[in-house]
């Protein structure tokens, strides 16, 4: 391990894969890692080298660029077993949108826009865990890496031409953000996109829940679907039972979750509803179901689908609905425009000041909410 770890401080840049097992469980279980120098491909087995150390080096090594594909997950199972992020690095799957391809492409389909190659993915939901590995999942291992590498080069190329290689540089980077992986159970309501359908009420209810969901999931380390699925918790919030008559009519909850989890259940419940309306989480679409802020929103992604058509890139590449979101709901409701940070670095020039000019024009022109 050490050897190789050695050789690949020679290199420029590296492309990275993992394969893991996480159908049954919260965290992520590391059966595999793979990496490409362009020479060869090396396959490292986290259940038999003890010391990984060496990997954690390469991957903090500021003069490597590292390559992976839809890195959020890869990133994570990183930073769970070695306590390291890879840095720098480039996502594919960002690089490809951003050369005009389609958004959040799949692998495959990658590898086949870019190189003209299809590969196989019949392994990807093996047990990875298993040993010894099959040969058929060590040669998707190690084409999965190899074609990954060949692909950066293309998508490289492209970018360059373009001269949008750092664009994909930055916004890879944000995937290495180690505060997602942050225990925030009063945060996690908001991945339930029914959130946006609930009052005040009832978001104070369901973020009760949600946390409460979480904090079991991680001390359980099951999903958290394993725990409450989404359904439920969204129909615990809308109906807000108060006994367990009530409760047993919540058609969303499993009848034997009902029992096993229904005081825990009714007292969060009852807690959530006492909470003063200061402290209540506010409704996300306030502003959206407005005529006005309906309006602004058609506008706004009016600008961003023409910039993009301009650039030759899909419109939520350039810009994704939640930072529309959010200028919109500061326009409306604070009457102070604010671009929100998905909006800042490249992309100020290339939209975000154009969508904020937009809204400033809005907000001197008022309007009923």
């Amino acid at each position: 391990m050490k050897a190789a770890a050695d050789d690949w401080k020679q290199s420029d840049v590296l492309a990275f894969d993992t394969e893991f097992v996480r159908e049954r469980t919260f965290f992520p279980r590391l059966g595999l890692i793979q990496v490409c120098d362009g020479r060869a491909a090396f396959l490292i087995d986290p259940l038999s080298i003890e010391d990984l150390s060496p990997l954690g080096d390469i991957l903090r090594a500021p003069g490597i660029l590292k390559v992976l594909h839809s890195a959020s997950e890869d990133v994570e199972v990183f930073w769970r077993a070695l306590g390291v992020v890879p840095s720098p690095l480039l996502d594919t799957q960002i690089a490809a949108g951003l050369a005009g391809l389609a958004p959040s492409l799949g692998y495959q389909k990658l590898t086949l826009a870019v190189l003209g190659i299809e590969i196989c993915k019949g392994e990807t939901r093996t047990n990875w865990l298993a040993r010894p590995l099959s040969p058929e999942q060590l040669a998707y291992a190690v084409e999965d890496v190899t074609c990954l590498l060949s692909a950066y080069r293309v998508l490289r190329q492209r970018l360059e031409e373009l001269g949008r290689f750092e664009w994909a540089l930055e916004d890879s980077m944000e995937v290495v953000d180690t505060e997602r992986f942050e225990e925030r159970p009063l945060e996690a309501y908001r991945r339930l996109r029914a959130a946006g359908r609930l009052t005040p009420p009832q978001l104070g209810v369901l973020r009760a829940l949600a946390a409460w969901r979480d904090t079991e999931a991680r001390r359980r380390d099951i999903p958290r679907s394993f725990v409450v699925k989404d359904d439920a918790l969204v129909a615990l919030a809308q109906r807000q039972p108060k006994d367990a008559e009530e409760l047993a009519r919540v058609k969303d909850l499993d009848p034997r979750q009902a029992k096993r989890d229904g005081d825990s259940f009714l007292e969060l419940i009852r807690a959530a509803l006492q909470q003063p309306a200061a402290d209540l989480p506010a409704a996300p679409t306030a502003a959206l179901s407005t005529p006005a802020g309906r309006d602004l929103e058609r506008r706004l992604r009016e600008t961003a689908r023409k910039r993009a058509e301009e650039l030759g890139m899909a419109p939520e590449v350039l810009v994704t609905r939640r930072p529309i979101e959010a200028l919109v709901r500061s326009t409306l409701l604070d009457r102070r425009p604010q671009l929100p940070e998905e909006l800042a670095g490249w992309r100020l020039p290339v939209i975000g000041q154009a969508l904020l000019d937009d809204a400033k024009e809005a907000a001197a022109h008022g309007g009923d909410l």
